[in-house]
């Protein structure tokens, strides 16, 4: 089969090789499209998304409702505090469930409880567990649109990269720890977020090949380190690192680790200086 050309993204640079390449929820059913062209007002986490899933055959057995649900990222509105709507706060207790025991760890009734409303008012909101995961998982995708859309920004100096991992990247942050309990339970491939969770993680090595490569072309980087390489690396490094923040360390509270100082360890042993 021949490889596709890589599409770009919203930074010019080569997209990650389309996630049919190498993982399919269909054996034996690859079939590559050509590339999607952006249209001139994108969004770039959807280009990203498109891009890497051009030519991928979503599993069969994947809920209609949770590859349908793709909530708009909402755009900044008046400055005004606003109390949370019900909705979110059903998200928010839905993704600390999530982050907490997994997708298949909490049932509609736990959630419930813990935003305290009915079961038949959660329904109200969200007709099942599938769509409550869709939209988590959206929550997610905005996580990582924010961090496509400052991929020029981080690459101006490895200052701002560092500053990335110990902001949005901070592997003790909730998150990154939702995203890690998320990564690890979809190697179930009838997992019902399989598909986009398996896509998000791609999204951000990608994000990090594309800094990693900017600072190759300004000579920032050792001669012999591998972009690549080195984004799927520290982007593993954050999740083991998330899991062991929701696991090891609280059973340690007298050792003291710095988990961000880790990541930045790692990829500074690639850089120059």
């Amino acid at each position: 089969m021949t490889t596709p050309e890589l599409s770009p993204l919203a930074n010019g640079r080569p997209g990650p090789t389309p996630l049919a390449t190498f993982l399919s929820d269909r054996a034996g059913e690859e079939v590559i499209d050509p590339a999607p062209q952006p249209a001139e007002d994108y969004d770039p986490i959807s280009w990203a998304l498109r891009a890497l899933s051009q030519g991928i055959t979503e599993p069969a057995d994947e809920p209609e409702e949770i590859r349908n649900v793709h909530t708009p990222v909402q755009t900044a509105g008046p400055t005004t505090a606003q109390a949370p709507s019900r909705r979110e706060e059903i998200l928010d207790g839905a993704a600390a469930l999530f982050a907490e025991r997994g997708y298949h760890g909490a049932s509609l009734r736990d959630i419930s409880r813990r935003v305290g409303i009915s079961h038949p008012g959660m329904l109200h909101h969200f007709a099942s567990k599938d769509v409550l995961l869709g939209s988590v998982i959206d929550r997610l995708e905005a996580h990582a649109k924010g961090l496509l859309d400052s991929v020029e920004e981080l690459s101006g100096s490895p200052a701002a990269l560092d500053a990335a991992l110990a902001g949005p990247w901070d592997p003790t942050q909730h998150l990154m720890g939702l995203l890690s309990t998320l990564a690890a339970e979809i190697v179930n491939p009838e997992h019902p977020g399989r598909f986009r969770i398996a896509r998000l993680r791609l999204v951000h090595e990608h994000i990090l090949e594309s800094v990693l490569t900017a600072y190759q072309e300004d000579g920032r980087l050792e001669p012999d380190a591998d972009p690549a390489f080195v984004a799927r690396s520290a982007f593993s490094l954050l999740l083991s690192l998330a899991v062991r923040e929701q696991s090891v360390s609280p059973l340690q509270p007298s050792v003291t680790t710095d988990p961000v100082e880790d990541v930045r360890r790692l990829v500074h042993h690639y850089l120059k200086g």
